[in-house]
């Protein structure tokens, strides 16, 4: 068993001592700053995932630029930066696709299946192309074709949240949001894959 242990290399021990109220804190200051700036932005024209957007780079660079400085509400973050990525492929990424597909209506997917696919699939991989092949030559870090093209196929694929979020707030067509929440359901299914 100690071996298992030691193989998996070194364990921070303000990480591994985190207490449960200090990952429950970052969870309840991020609900706190959601629900207010949503109510602030209420009459306003600014998107509220934009206004989250700016607030989690705040809290990021203000937990940075003090080095530490912040407390409790530091080590929250902390926390939280050096989270598993599995826990989010595996727990967070499958119980958002439900949910966005559960919502989908399904005699509007019939009727834009077509559209779907095409973009889910070629428009995808055309849109990598170009993405790719613009951050070859416009990107001043020598970087070869195949991580050109990865960095332009990490950028093809659209977030369903965020873009049917900001759809629903701009009171876009039925239409529109199934075709592009449909196509960002196959594109994390595909990556799931």
């Amino acid at each position: 068993m100690s071996a298992v242990t030691d193989a998996s290399g070194p364990v921070d021990q303000k990480e591994s001592s985190a207490s449960p109220e200090v990952t429950i804190l970052f969870v309840g200051l991020c609900l706190v700053l959601g629900i207010g700036s949503r109510q602030l932005l209420r009459g306003t024209r600014v998107p509220y995932t934009v206004a989250l957007l700016l607030l989690g780079i705040g809290l990021g660079a203000l937990e940075y630029g003090t080095h530490g400085g912040l407390g409790k509400f530091g080590a929250s973050i902390r926390v939280w930066a050096n989270i598993n990525p599995n826990l989010i492929l595996f727990v967070f990424l499958p119980a958002l696709l439900f949910e966005s597909s559960f919502a989908m209506e399904i005699h509007q997917i019939k009727r834009c299946l077509v559209q779907m696919v095409l973009l889910a699939g070629p428009g995808v991989v055309i849109s990598t192309f170009f993405l790719g092949t613009a951050i070859h030559f416009l990107f001043p870090y020598d970087w070869n074709w195949k991580i050109s093209l990865l960095l332009g196929g990490l950028l093809s694929a659209t977030d369903p949240v965020a873009v049917v979020g900001l759809l629903k707030e701009l009171g876009a067509s039925k239409k529109l949001n199934t075709i592009i929440e449909g196509e960002s359901l196959m594109n994390d299914g595909y990556c799931c894959l």
